[in-house]
């Protein structure tokens, strides 16, 4: 009984990790994400601006998708959804695979 323990242990702190793992990368993605959008808007502070999008994403769920579309929509800025949600994607995958080589 005591090593179905032990695995049960193993993998809820490895289901943690996981998901901690995650929220640093979403966040991390969310910030370069929001540096991008911040040249695209032509903002005049990227690093606040950025700071914001990550934050949405933490008030909401899929938050800094629904602050970038607001923001590009009030800009006057035509974004598909589905180039928007690709980009994030991708980026996410690009930070994920970075921190993962690094860590």
């Amino acid at each position: 009984m005591n090593a179905l323990k032990q695995r049960a242990r193993a993998l809820e702190d490895k289901f943690a990790h996981d998901e901690e793992f995650m929220f640093r990368a979403r966040a991390r993605r969310n910030a370069l994400i929001g540096l991008w959008a911040a040249a695209v808007l032509h903002d005049k502070d990227p690093e606040a601006y950025a700071r914001a999008v990550a934050a949405a994403d933490v008030d909401a769920a899929d938050g800094a998708f629904a602050r970038l579309r607001q923001d590009f929509d009030a800009a006057g800025i035509e974004l598909v959804d589905d180039e928007l949600r690709g980009r994030m994607t991708s980026m996410l995958r690009d930070v994920a695979r970075e921190m993962y080589e690094y860590a």
